[in-house]
Order: C-alpha cells, then sequence, then structure tokens
C-alpha cells in the first residue's frame, strides 16, 4: 500500500472520524484507524463496536491495499507537520512509513483483516432530510439526555419519523425536550428509535447547517446516516420511550413573559448561591414583578427581581435553575413564554420559528 495525500486533505478526514475511536481499548485494534486505499480514492474507517464512522477522500494511490494505523498518534503526526505539505505514506512488512518534507515517522500496524465492522442493516426503511433540519432538532433536546441512567432508554434520544414530520425528543426523568420540525419523509406510518447518547453527540458535530441531503436508514437494531462523504452507523437502544405527550401539562392559566437574556443573567448570578446539590431556586411571581430567591445549607442567599409580564394569580414556585438555564442557553429568542398551572405542575415553555419548527420544554417543579 503506498500513496500520497495533501495534509490539509487528510487531518480533516481524520478529525471526522476520531468520535468512533475507542478509547478504553478493549480490543487495541479498536484505537486504530483502518485505512483502505483503492482506485476510488482512500477510505477511512473508525469504530467502537457501537458507533461506526466511515469517510472517503479522493487521493493519488501508487499501491492499492489496507491497514490499520494508531489513530491518535496519526492524527498528532498529520497536526503537528507544515501546513501545505504533502503526506506520504507506505505499508509494507507490518510497518507504516509516513513522510512529509524532512520528516519520518514509522507506525506499528494491525492487520486490516482483524478490524471489525458493523453489519449491513437488514431491511432498512430509508428516507432523505435536510441536514440543518435534523441538526436544528438535535441542538434543541440534546441537552436534556440522561447521562449513565440505570433507566438505560433514557440515555439517548428519541428520533420518531413521521409521514409529515421529523421529531426529536429527551429526558432524564426531570425535564422533557420535544422538538418538531415538517418534513415529507414519504412513509406511511410512524416509526420511533432510541438513538445512543454517544451517535447523537456525533450528529451534532457532523450534520451540516444548509440545504445538503442526508439519507437516513432505519432497521430493528442501526440508524445510518449517510451525509455524502461521510457515513455514520449507529446501534439503537432496546428499550420504550416514555410516552412524551403525557408528559406535557395542559390547562396552564399562568404565563410569564419575560426578556431571554435578563432572565439568563439573573439566574446565572441566583445559582451561585444555590444549593450544589440541588440547584434550587424559588420563583415568584406577581403583577410586573418575578422575584428569583436563592439560599444554600451555609445559609447564604441572594435575590434577583425582574420586570416582566406575568398574567394570573399570584404564584410561588420552586425551579431547578440548571435545567432553566439548558432551555434558554439553547434558544435564541428575545422573549420566552412560561407557562404554569400552580406549585405542583410543571413549566412548559414553547417557541416555533419562521420555517415552522416547533419546541416544547417541560420542567418539573421543584419542593423547597
Amino acid at each position: 500500500m503506498r500513496l500520497s495525500i495533501p495534509r490539509e486533505t487528510l487531518l480533516p478526514a481524520i478529525h471526522q472520524v476520531m468520535g468512533a475511536v475507542e478509547r478504553r481499548q478493549t480490543l487495541p485494534i479498536l484505537a486504530n484507524l483502518l485505512m483502505e486505499a483503492s482506485s476510488q480514492g482512500l477510505r477511512l474507517t473508525a469504530t467502537d463496536l457501537e458507533m461506526e464512522l466511515v469517510t472517503e477522500v479522493s487521493v493519488l494511490v501508487e499501491k492499492e491495499g489496507a491497514t490499520t494505523l494508531p489513530a491518535r498518534k496519526l492524527l498528532d503526526i498529520c497536526r503537528t507537520l507544515p501546513e501545505g505539505c504533502d503526506i506520504t505514506l507506505s505499508v509494507s512488512d507490518g510497518q507504516a512509513v509516513i513522510q512529509a518534507e524532512r520528516s519520518r515517522f514509522q507506525l506499528a500496524t494491525l492487520p486490516a483483516e482483524d478490524f471489525p465492522r458493523i453489519e449491513g442493516l437488514r431491511d432498512p426503511q430509508a428516507l432523505v432530510i435536510r441536514q440543518g433540519v435534523m441538526k436544528g432538532i438535535i441542538q434543541h433536546v440534546a441537552f436534556a439526555m440522561a447521562q449513565q441512567d440505570v433507566r438505560y432508554y433514557l440515555n439517548g434520544m428519541l428520533l420518531e419519523l413521521a409521514p409529515q414530520a421529523l421529531r426529536g425528543a429527551a429526558t432524564d426523568g426531570h425535564r422533557l425536550a420535544l422538538c418538531e420540525a415538517p418534513a415529507d419523509l414519504s412513509i406511511s406510518e410512524i416509526r420511533q428509535v432510541i438513538v445512543p447518547r454517544k451517535g447523537v453527540i456525533e450528529l451534532q458535530r457532523l450534520l451540516g447547517e444548509g440545504d445538503a441531503e442526508a439519507r437516513i436508514e432505519v432497521d430493528a437494531n442501526h440508524l445510518r446516516v449517510d451525509m455524502g462523504t461521510l457515513r455514520l452507523t449507529s446501534k439503537l437502544i432496546d428499550g420504550r420511550f416514555p410516552d412524551y405527550q403525557r408528559v406535557i401539562p395542559g390547562n396552564s392559566d399562568k404565563r410569564l413573559t419575560i426578556s431571554r437574556e435578563a432572565l439568563r443573567q439573573a439566574m446565572t448570578r441566583a445559582a451561585i448561591l444555590s444549593s450544589e446539590k440541588f440547584k434550587g431556586a424559588r420563583f415568584t411571581m406577581e403583577g410586573e414583578l418575578l422575584s428569583i430567591e436563592t439560599q444554600n445549607p451555609e445559609r447564604e442567599n441572594s435575590r434577583e427581581e425582574l420586570l416582566a409580564d406575568y398574567q394570573g394569580d399570584p404564584l410561588s414556585i420552586g425551579f431547578n435553575i440548571a435545567y432553566l438555564l439548558d432551555v434558554l442557553n439553547t434558544l435564541q429568542d428575545p422573549e420566552i413564554v412560561i407557562e404554569m398551572r400552580n406549585a405542583e405542575s410543571s413549566g412548559v415553555i414553547r417557541r416555533q420559528d419562521s420555517e415552522g419548527m416547533r419546541c416544547t420544554y417541560v420542567i418539573m417543579p421543584m419542593r423547597l
């Protein structure tokens, strides 16, 4: 195997697939990248057995072949080589030689035939969607995913494929984030899959912002997203996601309309003296005034007062500041509206943009 490739072509390709390189190295070969050189170019593959990333680049191949190289060493070498240089890679007798200008590196390889691959999808359901739409949905809900929860089906994002819409939902049991975007998916019935946290984060990183299309394939066990020269395949979480519609309260007769940025700044200050464990704050609303009060076990406390448009009877309710800040940091609207019913019911924040994307956030109250 022998090829020559510009540094500015190889380095971004390595970055694209590094998210799937296994850090714990349960198998030594999972710390390697599979490199396959053919007349079509160079293909790079990384996997941790749960997720696989594959990218392809055009390259001058002098001799076809395949091998695996240590991913992080290869990345560090390419990153530190001079800008604009050409990299020559040759492999023989279990050793790889990388040369660029007056630099030369010799790396140990592992056999390409030992590299594990995720099997092909069986009878997949396929559809096409704009990358920007899917990325927008992920950006608006991913923060609400659970982390290492014993309820394993919460450690990911629900992706719901409907005939006229694509929906994403995530919850950790204390809050819910739901986002829906109109899309003609050319399917006859609703399909739900749970994408693991790592796959969601990688999709958020790799999907483009614009109108470029992504091809989505789903079978019983996998989700595959093809973004042109880049492809992600992830195993799905086998479980039943909670019925998110039942979590959204109705008949909320109290509405707080307030500047998003003013509220965000006030809560950021209030969080300084909140309990580190619970991050609770008491929100008291009456007329045109909102007060936010926090205290901690050291008997330190804070109080913030903001002007707001509040409609409804006076209300005092406790919320987790961190959960509310996650929502405010995700949204970019000048104002937000929080709907509430009483101190025991969840607060709801809704928004809709000009392209029809609708988001709903539900935050459970706290007892303080």
